[in-house]
């Protein structure tokens, strides 16, 4: 069986969400404060035996209205629904959770809640004492103070109704382990008398017997040779303090402590419990260098403890070991934040570690919170449950998985992008798609040209290159529209990049064209361009915009010199015929920038004006030409924005942002 679904009803952040979860593997992602922690202790709430029920005020959810609050006390409910899987036979999870089952065809499905209340007989003196209430914080301090230790919990299984309450020795039978974000794993393996590190070497002690027909035979035989080993040890350490005894009992005699001709003697023994109970753990390199494991690196120590607890969980499900009242049936592994102290390749490493133990059946569910992009690249799309917390502070539960039910296609590009590259657009606030390393470059810098950058800080936009036009994949995981996908506000910014095809030319291909030759000749060339669709298409989006340059222009260098013409900072040193460009900017009119432009094409296209009679637009286009004929992409980007940043800020101020781009990054950060 595994835990299919939680619903969360009035706890901490957390007005009613529901949760679905997959067998196997789950990754929780979202926001700090996003809800991640609350989903794990809501598990620990109904499924750890002996773990703390009782709430604080300050657990208890604030989003309801005031005068509902003071109507009704606020309760938590918490319900964990755990399902039959579909190739299970009869397993002793499924015997263990027949009792509280909420329905039993086709497939077992059986429901624990656990209910955190005010109890009905406190209910009218609490509606009294907050009547007059005026603010949240005034109620909820009246119910520290004086209900909270009047409330009481209790867990129930099966429809809540019935008031079924679950069984103690059940509860015993869960096996919820969970490693919190905060802690220190040289503690957890050794400290206190029954150590993590004993208990796992009791269970392996001679397990090369599993399997052995005359296992019984042979254990007993080990022991009692232990027994007549430690014995005969035993003896020659009372030999060695026999005069230290004889001390002793000289000062007995003489404090009058023995009487009647009674004696004082050394007795002991020592079990092979007592003797695992000395080991350590020692870090060896392979050579003579050997080092406690409280010395050893932090992120491999996580690691060591993790499979110890994992060793641990199979010794608790072994019935030959624990016997049948205390074996465990139902094993789930939970972990905060396993990335701590991990480099990215370990990380990849360990989630196949985690997947490697499902699949062996040590443990039946694995759920994990990470703010890892390394860690989530290399999660399935299945795996993967994304929390984001709105505007008014309701925490929206998102399954990237269903957003791509009906376009398997899609989800594997997504899966593959995720795979080569660090899932940042995963955990950003807003996005910006583009389709080059140019805008990537660029866009962080004209955010601080525009004073936008600490609007961009704070709603932690991210630039994502999709190398290409393959928007649509994307978008799927992100429109608003879809109750699973991510509501960010998303600006997807192309290139117009007008092209024409010559009508009547057989095999006749599109082909790029310049802004001036876009529509110069509608009886010989058929035009298009990519964008304007786009933007048509998505304008009324709620979270999704288009972007794009106007018709007088096609690229990103292109509108950033034909916003720039007269702007020298645009000349960078990886750039093609520089001194030339540098004279066509500092040109006084269009004739003199023609007569310093090298390129024949050029100056016959622009030196007419049949399609732009206007002189001055007529040289800002002839330099944006220019310039886009002589960037190479990537590195003109990179060396242009490290030229703006070197700027004064009276200077950087001079540098004309393009308007589509101005749109988008005011539309990702509102």
């Amino acid at each position: 069986m595994y835990i299919s679904k939680l619903i969360i009803n009035g706890f901490r952040g957390f007005k009613h969400t529901e949760i679905e979860f997959e067998e196997g593997l789950n990754v929780i992602i979202g926001q700090n404060n996003g809800g991640k922690s609350t989903i794990m202790e809501a598990l620990r709430l109904v499924l750890e035996y002996g773990s703390p029920k009782k709430l604080c005020a300050w657990d208890l959810c604030q989003k309801a209205e005031l005068q509902a609050l003071k109507d009704n006390p606020p309760f938590v409910e918490i319900a964990v629904f755990i399902k039959e899987q579909n190739d299970e036979g009869m397993t002793d999870d499924i015997a263990l959770f027949t009792n509280y089952a909420i329905q039993t065809s086709p497939l077992l499905e059986s429901c624990l809640t656990y209910v955190f209340s005010l109890p009905y007989s406190e209910v009218e003196k609490y509606k009294k004492d907050v009547a007059e209430v005026d603010e949240k914080y005034t109620l909820f301090k009246i119910i520290e103070d004086k209900y909270i230790r009047k409330y009481s919990h209790a867990i129930y299984g099966g429809p809540v109704s019935l008031q079924n309450q679950v069984q103690g020795e059940d509860l015993k039978k869960i096996d919820l382990e969970f490693v919190n974000a905060l802690r220190n794993v040289s503690d957890e393996i050794y400290g206190g008398k029954n150590t993590l590190l004993t208990d796992v070497l009791r269970y392996f002690l001679d397990y090369e017997l599993n399997k052995d027909s005359n296992k019984e035979e042979k254990i007993k035989s080990r022991h009692q040779d232990f027994l007549t080993k430690s014995t005969t040890v035993i003896q020659n350490i009372i030999k060695r303090i026999k005069d230290g005894k004889d001390s002793i009992i000289d000062y007995a005699n003489k404090t009058g402590a023995l009487f009647m001709n009674s004696d004082l003697n050394l007795e002991g023994e020592i079990s092979e419990g007592d003797l695992l109970a000395i080991f350590n753990l020692l870090v060896s390199n392979g050579k003579e260098e050997k080092l406690p494991i409280s010395l050893n690196g932090l992120g491999y120590n996580n690691l060591i403890y993790i499979s110890l607890l994992l060793a641990q969980m199979q010794s608790n499900s072994t019935v030959e070991y624990m016997g049948s009242v205390n074996v465990k049936a139902f094993s789930v592994l939970a972990i905060e934040e396993p990335e701590a102290h991990l480099h990215p390749q370990m990380q990849y490493h360990f989630l196949e570690f985690l997947r490697n133990n499902i699949f062996d059946k040590y443990v039946r569910q694995v759920f994990v919170t990470t703010h890892s992009p390394s860690l989530v690249a290399s999660v399935k799309l299945d795996e993967l449950c994304c929390l984001h917390k709105l505007e008014d502070g309701e925490i929206k539960i998102c399954k990237p998985n269903k957003v791509f039910e009906e376009d398997e296609s899609a989800k594997k590009y997504i899966q593959r992008y995720l795979d080569a590259t660090r899932a940042d657009m995963l955990f950003a606030g807003g996005i910006i798609f583009v389709e080059g390393m140019a805008e990537q470059i660029l866009f962080p810098v004209f955010a601080k040209i525009l004073g936008l950058y600490d609007k961009w800080l704070m709603k932690h936009v991210a630039v994502i290159n999709i190398g290409g036009r393959y928007f649509d994949k994307f978008l799927k995981l992100y429109d608003g529209t879809n109750s699973d996908a991510l509501p960010l506000m998303i600006a997807c910014v192309t290139d117009r990049d007008p092209s024409r095809k010559e009508i009547g030319k057989e095999k006749a291909r599109y082909e790029s064209c310049l802004p001036i030759e876009y529509g110069s000749n509608t009886t010989k060339y058929e035009y298009r361009n990519h964008s304007e669709s786009l933007v048509k298409n998505f304008q009324n989006h709620p979270n999704i915009r288009f972007f794009s340059q106007e018709e007088d222009s096609c690229t990103l260098e292109y509108d950033i010199a034909l916003n720039n013409t007269d702007n020298t900072v645009l000349l960078v040193a990886s750039l093609a015929n520089k001194n030339e460009l540098e004279a066509m900017m500092n040109a006084k009119n269009l004739d003199d920038a023609l007569e310093k432009c090298h390129d024949d094409a050029l100056k016959k296209l622009y030196g007419s004006d049949t399609v732009l009679k206007d002189e001055n637009k007529r040289r800002k286009a002839l330099v944006a030409s220019r310039y886009l004929k002589s960037v190479a992409k990537g590195v003109n980007a990179l060396e242009l924005s490290n030229a703006i940043l070197d700027l004064s800020e009276e200077e950087r101020a001079k540098i004309n942002v393009p308007s589509y781009i101005k749109e988008a990054i005011e539309w990702v950060i509102k």
